[in-house]
């Protein structure tokens, strides 16, 4: 970490390097931080964008992880880019405490304006914490596909067949963008690598997608959700609606219908994967700001009311949308808001009050893979689905990954995809360094299985 300028006027902080705070990064770079005047720090514990689009990709094989992660370093070219997690942050004294190093050494940063583009987490029940995967981060991503992996490897083994039939019982809670996305991909993984595993696939495994409300995609055109559930359930996947995850201790998966009078149902399942529903990073929620459904509450400018120089964007913030309604957290608002706060951020410093301007993006379109070549697309009001909106949606995504490198690498790796089949290698296990949250997980499933067996004895 470089000493910071002690004689610079403006100094802009930059908290979280998730598309919202990569993009007013970029947008900084390009224009005010050429100001000798004025120092743009952007901070986050990783050094790379991930480009979540695609994380389902990489769980089930088709992608490298390499490909999907964005150096921050090399798209910066003025800006300074702190690898630390922010720890705290004092409004009133204007700073932010950062820890950084193995050491975890800490820094004090003054600040004249702050964003806050800290981005979401995955909201886990704590009861179902130590059992669940969950699909946010390139680790959930990897580590998902291992895990996977090895249960197919447990269960060629296995020769109770109901024990092998609980391995191959796979389930997914949320069925919004990701749990859809991932649900799909987890078909294709298996589908693929069948031929390779004739003990353990002689039956086909069991998938299940498990949504509380009545319909799929529920930011969706009402149609294309039916249409996706449809598509999902003729690949032979279960889809729940209506339904909730009750318990789950890494043995046994109880789910519960909402309709009343229906008793709740018991399926043996080893795995289960959370993306139902998220909520913003730990450090916002301890900021003495107003919220909304724990997101902060900004102006249509993205300004933080009553905190001169405070601005917020992306998951983390409330923005309000051109209909008045709080835009929803995808990374289609995070990048054009990440960009306009910026600007923002830019007229304020160089006191320019009226280029303050109001956030107004309408979204594009949406699109969700659905798995087997096909997606679930709305673009303009116009829906579509089927291969063409695959097509579309590999396409768009493909446009947006902001790395020409990136880009080659998908390509190619999509190229070969149509080629050739996906592999069975399983780089983390039990045994390998750095599998931490797999020995967990597994340490898990033991025992739920040792209780099983005292109480059957």
């Amino acid at each position: 970490m470089r000493p910071m300028d002690p004689v610079v006027r403006q100094r802009i902080v930059i908290v979280g390097a998730g598309f919202g705070g990569f993009y007013a990064a970029l947008e900084l770079d390009r224009g005010l931080a050429r100001d000798p005047d004025v120092e743009v720090l952007l901070i986050d514990p990783q050094n790379f964008l991930l480009f979540t689009p695609m994380l389902h990709e990489v769980a089930a094989g088709a992608l490298d992880p390499a490909s999907i992660v964005v150096p921050i370093r090399e798209s910066l070219k003025r800006v300074q880019f702190l690898r630390a997690e922010t720890i705290a942050m004092n409004l009133d004294a204007r700073t932010v405490t950062v820890a950084y190093g193995v050491e975890r050494r800490r820094r004090t940063i003054p600040f004249d304006h702050l964003l806050l583009a800290a981005g979401s987490q995955t909201r886990f029940p704590p009861a179902l914490r130590a059992h669940v995967h969950g699909m946010k981060t390139i680790h959930d991503a990897r580590l998902l596909r291992s895990w996977l992996i090895g249960s197919l490897e447990r269960a060629e083994l296995e020769e109770d067949p109901a024990r092998r039939r609980a391995f191959l019982t796979i389930a997914v809670a949320g069925g919004g963008f990701s749990g859809v996305e991932t649900i799909g991909a987890i078909n294709d993984l298996l589908h693929e690598v069948a031929p390779h595993y004739r003990n353990a696939c002689a039956k086909r495994p069991t998938l299940l997608l498990v949504e509380p409300m009545g319909r799929l995609l529920p930011d969706f055109d009402p149609a294309l959700g039916e249409y996706a559930a449809a598509k999902l359930r003729a690949a032979n996947i279960d889809v729940r609606l209506r339904t909730r995850v009750e318990a789950f201790d890494g043995r046994t998966l109880v789910l519960r219908p909402s309709n009343d009078g229906e008793e709740p149902v018991t399926i043996a399942a080893r795995t289960l994967v959370w993306t139902a529903g998220v909520s913003p990073a730990s450090l916002i929620e301890s900021l003495p700001l107003a919220k909304e459904q724990g997101r902060i509450v900004v102006d249509a400018t993205m300004a933080v009311p009553g905190q001169p120089g405070v601005w917020a964007c992306g998951d983390c913030a409330a923005v309000p949308g051109r209909s008045g309604r709080t835009c929803p957290p995808t990374a289609q608002h995070a990048v054009r808001q990440g960009t306009h706060v910026a600007r923002n951020i830019a007229a304020a410093v160089r006191g320019q009050p009226d280029r303050i301007r109001p956030y107004r993006f309408e979204m594009l379109g949406q699109l969700a893979a659905i798995g087997r070549r096909r997606a679930v697309a709305m673009v303009f009001g116009v829906r579509f689905s089927g291969f063409l909106a695959w097509l579309v949606w590999r396409g768009a995504y493909l446009l947006k990954l902001p790395s020409p490198k990136r880009k080659a690498r998908v390509l190619l790796q999509w190229l070969l995809d149509v080629c050739f089949a996906r592999d069975t290698v399983q780089l983390l296990s039990a045994e390998s360094s750095g599998a931490r949250r797999m020995e967990e997980l597994i340490d898990s499933a033991r025992a739920a299985e040792a209780a099983h067996e005292a109480q059957a004895s």
